[in-house]
Parts: structure tokens; sequence; C-alpha cells
């Protein structure tokens, strides 16, 4: 996924919460009056979607932010070196969930994650029964002037670790685009503020409410992902091509794009390769001319709809396309002792366009009726039914 729009929406919470900090007594009395119950209604929230959408990390990184929240809000943290303790515990345990693939909240296959998260939950318990002497050792260990750290309630493991992992969690975000990594860097980075402005009880609650509405909002994102786009070829879905030709006003032009004998390629070079083909001929036609947009509609079959255009305007762009996957020698390779082999991939296309057409529906049999043709005539063509 882009990761502008991953980035986007907690930027933006981030910058509300700011903003209702800094007016606060310039906002409604009601709003005013709501701010302290913020923290559980999202909690709750962000806990039920969790358990919906069976995410083991969304919601562990829930329950770690809600019991830093809990400790910080109720002065539960008296004892010295507890703060250090319980954020030490708490970065490890979204260092565990980055590392744990996601295997659901309530499955068997789960084990590994909600065993390390129990023992991470009991580790402070009884690390803070024993000697308190080797746990300030260990927390607070002289490798720095202490008075580094006068200024954070947080100890030089603590800060150590938590940099670290931030180091890591960024790297994580930026090359590889994933939303698990802004979920922990969201939940690490706001543990830390709550440590700092543990004594703004105001604060505390609207941070804690900015973060939860990001996770909240990263978990619808993730579900409208997981419904709209096509994973293998990260092109929208059928679902999505649907609600486009709906919403529709005026003429477009709509392409039906099977790729040639599909069924025989898979039988000769196995599914594997016959997924790279998939994506391969996703990423071509993704990059067609005209302003058009490409979708999968299903198995080999591809749909692009260029909007306010007819189709004779923008068949010289498809018929490039066709031209460009025919050109590309497509390299497969059955066995490894075996040398390298390129075979020529092909597509044909059907080519419509809404004008004189009842609805989305009637374009779309036409554009099929136009590739059947297409495959008729010999494959590797376009052919245009206006």
């Amino acid at each position: 996924m882009n990761l502008i729009k991953i980035i986007i929406p907690p930027v933006l919470i981030t910058l509300v919460v700011v903003l209702v900090w800094w007016y606060l007594d310039q906002l409604p009395l009601p709003i005013q009056q709501a701010i302290p119950m913020m923290p559980y209604v999202l909690f709750a929230a962000v806990m039920l979607l969790a358990l919906y959408f069976n995410l083991s990390g969304l919601f562990y990184l829930t329950i770690c932010l809600a019991l830093n929240w809990y400790l910080l809000s109720y002065k539960q943290l008296t004892v010295p070196l507890a703060a250090d303790l319980v954020f030490t515990c708490s970065a490890m345990a979204v260092l565990m969930l980055m590392l744990l693939k996601d295997k659901g909240l309530l499955t068997l296959a789960a084990w590994l994650t909600h065993l390390s998260m129990l023992l991470l939950v009991a580790l402070p318990v009884g690390l803070m029964a024993r000697d308190s002497t080797a746990l300030s050792a260990w927390l607070q260990p002289q490798l720095v002037p202490e008075s580094w750290f006068t200024w954070s309630p947080l100890g030089a493991t603590a800060w150590l670790l938590a940099l670290v992992l931030m180091v890591a969690l960024g790297l994580m975000l930026w090359f590889q685009h994933k939303r698990q990594a802004l979920n922990g860097l969201l939940v690490l980075a706001t543990i830390m503020c709550l440590y700092h402005w543990s004594d703004d009880k105001l604060l505390l609650n609207l941070i804690s409410s900015g973060c939860l509405m990001a996770l909240l909002f990263s978990a619808l994102q993730k579900s409208w992902h997981l419904a709209y786009v096509d994973e293998l070829t990260a092109l929208p879905g059928r679902r999505a091509l649907e609600e486009r030709l709906q919403r529709s006003l005026g003429i477009y032009a709509l392409a039906m794009l099977d790729v040639d004998h599909f069924k025989k390629f898979n039988d000769t070079y196995g599914h594997d390769v016959g997924d790279d083909v998939l994506r391969m001929i996703a990423a071509k036609i993704g990059q067609v001319g005209g302003g058009g947009k490409a979708f999968r509609y299903g198995g080999e079959e591809f749909t692009v709809v260029f909007s306010n255009h007819s189709a004779d305007e923008i068949k010289h762009h498809l018929q490039a396309v066709i031209d460009d996957i025919a050109n590309s020698p497509f390299v497969v390779n059955r066995r490894k002792n075996q040398k390298p082999q390129s075979v020529q991939v092909t597509i044909s296309i059907g080519l419509t366009d809404s004008i004189h057409k009842a609805n989305s529906a009637a374009a779309i049999k036409t554009a099929d009726e136009a590739l059947y043709q297409a495959k008729k005539k010999g494959r590797n063509r376009i052919v245009c039914k206006t």
C-alpha cells in the first residue's frame, strides 16, 4: 500500500489532538466533558474491531496501551523502578508483535503470541517481587552519567530499547510499507509520551485517544483494502469496479482483457508461474495511457475503465498494452537444474463504451462479447464493439 496513504491519517489525528489541547477552553462544554470518557469508548471500539476481524496484533497493541494509560492515570506506578520495568516490558511486547506473524486471535495457531503476551504481563509482577538491587543495576546501568536522564522518568535501558525499536520500526515502515509497523511505532511513541506527561490527566486522555483513533482508522483501512483490493495483483477488485461504474457520470469506455491460453500455461508451468504472469500483466495494464483505471475482474480476466472517453478515442492505448506484453519475453524455469526458458504471453481485449448502453451491466456484456470475438479471430488482438 502507498506509504503516504498509511501515514497521512495518524498525522492528521495528531494535529487534531494538538488543536483540541490548545483550544480546549474555547470548545463547547459537552466536548470538554466528553474527553475523559473518550479513552474508554475508543478502547472498547478497537478491541471489538480486533475481535471481529480476528487480529491479534491490533488486540495486544491496544491492551499494551490501555495498561500503561491505566497505571499512569490512576498513579499505580509508585514503587521505584516500576515505570522503567513496565515500559521495558511494553516495548518488548511491541517487538514481539512485530516479529510474530499475526495468526489470528481466536485460533490455536496463535498460541505463541498469547503465551508471549502473558509472560510479558507477568514479568513485571515477578521481577518486582525479587531483589530490587539487581533489578536497578539492569534497568539503570551506569553506562552514561545519571544527569543525562534527570529530565526523563525513564532510565537508560528503557531509552536505549525504545530508540532501537523505533528506528527498526521506522525502517520497516519505510521499506516495506507495513501498516503493523506504523501501529507499533504509534503505540510505542504514545506510551513514551504518557510517561513524560503522566501528571497531566487531560494530556493522558487526549494522547491515548489520538493513538486509539489512529489504530481504529488503520483497522478500517485494512478491512477496506481486503474488501476492495486484489491481494495477488494489488489492483482494485471486482467490487471496486462495480462501485466505480455505479458512480460514473457521462461517457466511459470499458475494456475486458483476458490472458490467452492461461489454463494451458498453468497446466504446463504450474500455478506459481501462472500467478507471476498475472502480476506481470497487472503491472503492464496498470500503466495504460489515456487515464485508464485497471481492475482485476476475476481469474485471468481484467477490466480497464476510461472515464470521459469513447472506445475509438482510447483504442490505440490498449493496442500499445497488447504490443508491450507480446514483446516482453516471460522467463520460466520449471526446475532448478534446467536453463531458464523464455515464453511469449499474449492477451486479447474486448472494447466498448457506455454510449447507447442502458447500464454498466450492458457495457460489460458487450465488452465480453467483443472479447469472445477477439479470441475467435486468433487472440493477441483487440476487437471493438459499440
